[in-house]
């Protein structure tokens, strides 16, 4: 089984930085099949190594979210208004569906977050809800 946990975001920003710090934590783990991966935002090219896994989760900074929200992109979900440096979830969802013939198992990690200022650390609430995340994700790994 390969699971792929992409971080989103701006390390350098604060909380927007809570995506990789999720990937180091659970790198940290050394989950058999585990693959993490950071990015500044989601592109169309992420196809390519999301079409290589079973499951894809995509870890992000939230700020309509308190704690963590775990939960797979379905299909009924239409894309937005596309662009051709940036890409939501159900964009790429569609496009795997349309270019790849293949429908993605993948899954956002909304993660709460609260400040955003540039060279501020992560916050004592993005770091909790990051180990809230660890669970989360280690309980959905047993399950699968």
């Amino acid at each position: 089984m390969h699971i792929l946990l992409i971080g989103i975001g701006n390390p350098l920003r604060g909380d927007d930085g809570i995506g990789a710090f999720l990937c180091e934590k659970m790198e940290a783990l050394r989950i058999t099949g585990l693959q993490t991966l950071t990015v500044q935002q989601l592109t169309p090219d992420l196809l390519e190594e999301m079409m290589r896994a079973d499951f894809t989760v995509l870890a992000d900074a939230a700020v309509s979210v308190t704690g963590v929200e775990f939960r797979p992109v379905l299909e009924e979900n239409l894309p937005g208004v596309s662009s051709s440096h940036h890409a939501s979830a159900e964009q790429l969802f569609q496009m795997a569906k349309l270019i790849y013939g293949k429908k993605l198992s993948l899954h956002i990690c909304a993660l709460g977050a609260v400040q955003f200022e540039l060279g501020a650390p992560l916050s004592p609430e993005a770091k909790k809800n990051a180990g809230q995340a660890v669970s989360i994700l280690l309980e959905w790994i047993n399950g699968l």
